[in-house]
């Protein structure tokens, strides 16, 4: 390992632990826990007895309406918690790389071994499930998405109210933007005749991909309203590889966004 390399690795493993240390006391951390413990007891209650399908659609609302927003504040906090001690951190002679990429890593590795939380409460009341093991997975890998996407905000807008509001509109966006969109264009005959194009959006947004892969795996449902064009057909049969690349892609896509930003603050 050359010296770059192993100044960029102390670097960015100094920047995780001093990211874990910091959230020992972050509110957004111990509030995103309790949602996460809130969501898996909540599903065991209120789906029916033994019904672990019911358990997967609950928690896939909560991921979707809820554990959401919460992963996209936590990284919004990581961010701005360091507001005061940033332009110092970002004059260190091992440049803003390992620094982002530390901080990144750390948000990781706090978010997503934490989706387990979701299903403990039926595995103490219901047993092991084989079928929700997935579920925790995209969870996990979706939440690492929006803590990611959070810290980029942060970055990007200093003040901690006007990246609350971004953070806010960005959730919004993806939640419910690019669905009301669709379903606007929907009735129209070139989408009818070109089911491709209105598929793609569906596809490319992150909460969709997620919702579809559950919706396609657990009802093994298909978009029979929407013909069988060549991508429709692909989705249907590689829901879990897409939803991989996708959540893979818009985890590159923040952390890119996240090094810009700190790279903008290192100049101005």
């Amino acid at each position: 390992m050359n010296e770059g390399t192993s100044g960029f690795a102390r670097a960015m493993l100094a920047t995780i632990g001093r990211e874990w240390l910091s959230h020992r006391v972050n509110r957004f951390l111990h509030w995103h826990l309790g949602l996460l413990a809130l969501a898996g007891v909540a599903a065991v209650l209120v789906a029916p007895e033994g019904e672990a399908h019911g358990v997967a659609w609950f928690l896939l609302y909560a991921v979707l309406y809820v554990i959401s927003l919460s992963a996209l504040l936590l990284g919004l906090s990581s961010a701005q918690a360091e507001n005061d001690e940033t332009p110092f951190l970002l004059t260190q002679p091992t440049g803003v790389a390992p620094w982002v990429a530390g901080k990144a890593a750390g948000l990781a590795l706090i978010v997503a071994p934490s989706s387990v939380l979701l299903i403990v409460p039926w595995w103490i009341t219901g047993g092991w499930t084989p079928g929700l093991a997935p579920l925790v997975a995209a969870t996990a890998g979706f939440s690492v998405v929006l803590a990611t996407a959070g810290l980029a905000v942060g970055l990007w807008i200093h003040e901690p109210v006007r990246g609350l509001i971004a953070a806010v509109a960005l959730w919004f966006a993806w939640l419910f933007a690019t669905d009301l969109v669709l379903i606007l264009l929907a009735g129209s005959g070139w989408v009818q005749a070109n089911p491709s194009v209105w598929v793609a959006p569906l596809m490319l947004n992150p909460f969709d991909a997620l919702r579809v892969t559950v919706l396609l795996t657990i009802e093994r449902a298909a978009f029979n309203s929407l013909g069988s064009g060549a991508l429709v057909a692909w989705w249907t049969e590689h829901t879990g590889l897409w939803l991989a690349v996708c959540l893979t892609g818009w985890a590159a896509l923040a952390w890119v966004g996240a090094l810009l930003a700190a790279k903008q603050r290192r100049r101005g």
